[in-house]
């Protein structure tokens, strides 16, 4: 009967250690939980702003892939060029286009109509077709291009819009 009550003792012992630990102040383990998980929260938002500042730091040296868009446009995205920026993008073959560019906060938004008449001759006479699309594509602008001078132009089926660059202080 002995060697039952040592080992009954000895976890009487350890159960009211530990209650006496559980009767401490429940707010203050709260704080202690809550200081750590703001400290995990406050490395990882270092970890995060390290992340975001490397990646700022290369969009000027990375080349964007050809993106195409829901619409139909096709472009090559936003390439440095040195002393400006430059997109070039592939249109329709309509033979009348509306092309609208614009930059407003930072964004380069392209817009095109196009409108295309085909006639047809058939046996029974000349057949109309009228057809319209409509294509809009935007883009972030780096921090160092200049929304008053942004230009276009049309080659082929290309439309090359030029984005100067603001100059340096």
């Amino acid at each position: 009967m002995k060697k039952f009550f040592l080992p009954l003792a000895a976890s009487g012992v350890l159960f009211a250690a530990n209650n006496t630990t559980a009767h401490q102040d429940p707010f203050e383990q709260m704080d202690k939980m809550f200081k750590m998980q703001m400290q995990e929260m406050e490395q990882m938002q270092k970890q995060m702003n390290s992340m975001f500042k490397a990646m700022e730091s290369q969009t000027n040296t990375l080349k964007m892939p050809v993106i195409m868009s829901s619409g139909g446009l096709m472009s090559s995205g936003l390439q440095d060029k040195g002393d400006h920026y430059e997109i070039v993008l592939k249109k329709g073959d309509s033979v009348k286009s509306k092309i609208n560019v614009e930059a407003k906060n930072g964004i380069l938004t392209i817009k095109v109509e196009e409108t295309k008449a085909v006639d047809k001759n058939t046996t029974y006479g000349v057949v109309k077709s009228y057809s319209s699309n409509s294509y809009m594509q935007s883009f972030t602008l780096p921090k160092d291009a200049d929304e008053n001078k942004i230009s276009y132009d049309t080659k082929d089926n290309k439309i090359i819009v030029k984005i100067g660059k603001k100059e340096k202080k």
